[in-house]
């Protein structure tokens, strides 16, 4: 951690701790539980019942459960297909890649490439897990709401406020050296909070199985060396208003093998390379109408990215800023009819040097929106929502959304849903001029529209079915072209491409010790030139995907078994069609305040790979073998 950001928490955590926050009483409860709602998918708090969308709610009990250390991880052991390369992991929904990422409603994408075989993806393994409250995950194409990135679906993360006077301590040791040390510490005092977290990582190299022999290798340059500082001071003021800063620093001296560059022999792209990322955000937000049931908030925020490498014949560096303010409103009119509103800025600049060569761009977008919501009557609710961008680079574009929703009973409804969506080209793919990129300044944004139906319904006291199908038309797809000008690639658009799929997950509570869980995916992507016929996307890493978990609780002792697998994947592209792994969680409460945890991850030592960028060369991002880890936690 830098000296000016060290000094910044440090000088904020013990102005918290001076105004007598550790030593106080509790805060007062709001008079709304908003554990019971769902903010993402309308901005405003509802029901799940009430939300035409496909919605998963990952809860802090099954975070601090699963003793999780990475979101990739959280994520995956709740279904959602993951992106996963040596040093970085990203969410695919519906199919996609284009998935917004939020903290606290906070955009968190950049308009750069962050993740080296895609350049949609944000490296959702960045963001800390000890300071999440819950996950929201929304999926289908919510433009209309919140702008460029949300094509495929939403992941916000919402982070913990303070509820007690606690501190915690944990530590993890496991295979390749891996070790964890975290901290979490956090005091109520009146109207006044704070929830500190620190973590520190470390693990050597990787072993994974490789296909074609059967034989363990080391990925070479998959060392992980990384930090996270996060502080979040919230106070209470009248009328239940609460004004909330939120600080997050992440730094980190990673391997940066980056994938295989010859599968054979095991050797990495770039071997012995590490690249140091220090990340440094700051946002305020004031929010007023929470014992109304509302989440109307004025925010100011700035996101900072910075990272570097070098080797004997390459070297990189890049800074990148995002700063932005966001107004949001609703309006109860009456019993049957709301409305909200709201408007963004944002301006975003890159500065990077690569291997000598200068690229920089900034790109400031304007927005405002509008969404209503009508009781109908018998049961329905009618959603209409239009926005309204306007980017530097692009001009203005209209996204709008339309749904119909119907409450069946307290605990059944079905929908259908008709959304547009908007992806801007980042400021790299316009204005890269390096030895291997060349920018293309006439790119156009991808513009699409999904219908979706779907259904959320208990079947009983202890059974829940979700079920969801969706097809997507997207046009003017961005794709990259190896070797489009001489030695140099570039990203152009294609035509089109279609998605369609369905997600199904059910969840049955057998008895007060045990719970079963799972699911499947289908995922289907076609992609047209200008010329030609459809033809399927040979790099679709889950085309049917299996999920199935089983979970026992008894006393003092929590386990979690969790088996995943996909099929009918391309063998030209993945060194095999299909793959199963098997994941163990157990944790044992010593006390009330002490709890020691075993994981084990793919314990059947499976070879696969959950990402691909060629449809000639398998293999190229292997995942890692078994690896088992142990772990204490005591609180204070």
């Amino acid at each position: 951690m830098n000296k000016k950001a060290r000094g910044l928490l440090c000088s904020l955590l013990c102005t918290a701790i001076s105004l007598g926050i550790v030593n106080g009483a509790a805060a007062a409860e709001q008079e709304f539980n908003f554990d019971e709602y769902v903010v993402t998918a309308n901005r405003v708090p509802l029901k799940k019942v009430e939300i035409a969308a496909n919605v998963t709610i990952i809860s802090e009990e099954d975070i601090e459960k699963g003793a999780f250390s990475k979101v990739s991880d959280i994520l995956t052991a709740n279904n959602v297909n993951m992106g996963t390369s040596s040093f970085a992991s990203f969410p695919i929904i519906n199919g996609d890649d284009r998935v917004l990422i939020m903290v606290d409603g906070r955009k968190m994408n950049w308009a750069h490439l962050m993740v080296s075989g895609t350049t949609h993806a944000f490296n959702i393994d960045s963001l800390a897990v000890k300071n999440i409250e819950r996950i929201e995950i929304v999926r289908g194409p919510n433009s209309s709401l919140y702008g460029s990135d949300a094509v495929g679906g939403i992941i916000n993360i919402i982070t913990k406020q303070a509820k007690e006077n606690s501190t915690k301590v944990a530590t993890e040791f496991g295979t390749w050296n891996s070790q964890r040390y975290t901290l979490v510490t956090e005091g109520v005092d009146r109207n006044i909070g704070y929830m500190f977290t620190y973590d520190k990582q470390r693990r050597d190299n990787f072993n994974y199985v490789d296909a074609k022999t059967g034989q363990t290798r080391e990925f070479y340059s998959s060392e992980i060396d990384q930090e996270s500082a996060n502080l979040r001071i919230d106070k209470q003021l009248k009328n239940n208003d609460e004004v909330s800063l939120n600080i997050e620093h992440m730094q980190s001296n990673n391997g940066y093998g980056l994938n295989l560059a010859d599968v054979d022999s095991g050797t990495v792209y770039y071997p012995n390379l590490r690249k140091q990322v220090e990340d440094f955000n700051v946002a305020l937000t004031y929010s007023w109408n929470k014992d109304k049931g509302a989440v109307d908030t004025i925010r100011i925020y700035r996101n900072n990215d910075e990272a570097s490498y070098r080797n004997a014949s390459t070297s990189y560096e890049h800074n990148l800023t995002a700063t932005g303010g966001e107004w949001q409103q609703s309006w109860k009119i009456s019993e049957k009819y709301m409305l909200l509103g709201g408007t963004e800025i944002r301006n975003e600049k890159i500065d990077e040097l690569n291997s000598g060569v200068t690229t920089k761009g900034d790109m400031a977008t304007s927005a405002a929106f509008l969404e209503n919501r009508w009781k109908l009557g018998n049961g329905y609710t009618l959603t209409e929502g239009t926005r309204y961008d306007h980017n530097s680079e692009f001009g203005g574009d209209f996204t709008s959304h339309l749904s119909l929703n119907k409450e069946l009973s307290p605990d059944q409804n079905v929908y259908v849903s008709w959304g547009q969506a908007v992806k801007n080209p980042t400021l790299k793919q316009l204005h890269a001029d390096t030895l291997y990129w060349l920018g293309n300044k006439d790119l156009k944004p991808e513009t699409s529209q999904t219908f979706t139906v779907g259904f959320d319904s208990k079947l009983s006291n202890n059974t829940t079915l979700q079920s969801s199908i969706y097809s997507s038309d997207l046009h003017n797809s961005i794709v990259w072209k190896a070797n489009a000008v001489g030695s140099r690639g570039m990203y152009y658009n294609v035509n089109r491409e279609k998605r369609q799929g369905l997600e199904v997950s059910l969840t049955s509570k057998l008895s007060e010790q045990w719970k079963v869980y799972g699911g499947y995916s289908y995922s289907q992507v076609k992609q047209k030139a200008a010329a030609g016929d459809f033809t399927v996307d040979p790099l679709t890493s889950r085309p049917n995907g299996y999920s199935l978990g089983v979970q026992y609780n008894q006393d003092k002792w929590d386990a979690n078994l969790t088996i995943l697998s996909a099929t009918g994947r391309n063998t030209k592209a993945y060194t095999s069609s299909s793959y199963l792994t098997l994941d163990l969680v157990t944790r044992y409460q010593l006390d009330k305040d002490t709890q020691i945890y075993f994981k084990g991850y793919n314990l059947t030592n499976e070879a696969y790979e959950r990402l691909s960028y060629s449809a000639t060369i398998a293999g190229k991002y292997p995942m890692p073998g078994r690896n088992i880890s142990l772990g204490m936690e005591r609180r204070f």
